[in-house]
């Protein structure tokens, strides 16, 4: 068993979705958050899936966050301080004439869930340390 490791987000739900009777119909964007506990140590991943028909505008919210991840993924390297990533996440969803939630973060994979470092999405975030 897996018991509270799956996260299921539908459409608006911006993450940590709860599964429940909803019926995931045509036109849905679904992300779903993946936990592991391994060797003593959490770590979570997600992906976003298109339902069959999507209208463009979820298709580019999706295509959006997509870019940022990749953006931000290609300043992965020693020396990165964790604070930047947010302000290229954010130059990237502007572009697209989205926006960053400033209420969630990345974080860190370590023996304590959703803990140190913190990685806001955002610019002008006041994130400590470096890759």
């Amino acid at each position: 068993l897996f018991p509270k490791s799956v996260c299921v987000s539908a459409n608006e739900v911006i993450c940590h979705g709860i599964p429940d009777d909803r019926v995931i119909e045509d036109g849905d964007i679904i992300n779903l958050d993946v936990t592991v506990f391994v060797h003593g140590m959490h770590a979570d991943l997600n992906e976003t899936f298109f339902i069959g028909n999507v209208d463009a505008d979820s298709r580019m919210l999706v295509r959006t966050a997509f870019d940022c991840l990749k953006n931000a993924i290609e300043m992965v390297r020693p020396g990165t301080m964790y604070r930047d990533l947010g302000t290229a996440i954010s130059k990237t969803a502007r572009k697209n004439k989205c926006s960053v939630v400033t209420t969630y973060c990345g974080h860190g994979v370590h023996e304590l869930f959703h803990t140190a470092p913190n990685v806001p999405h955002y610019a002008r975030n006041k994130a400590v340390g470096s890759m």
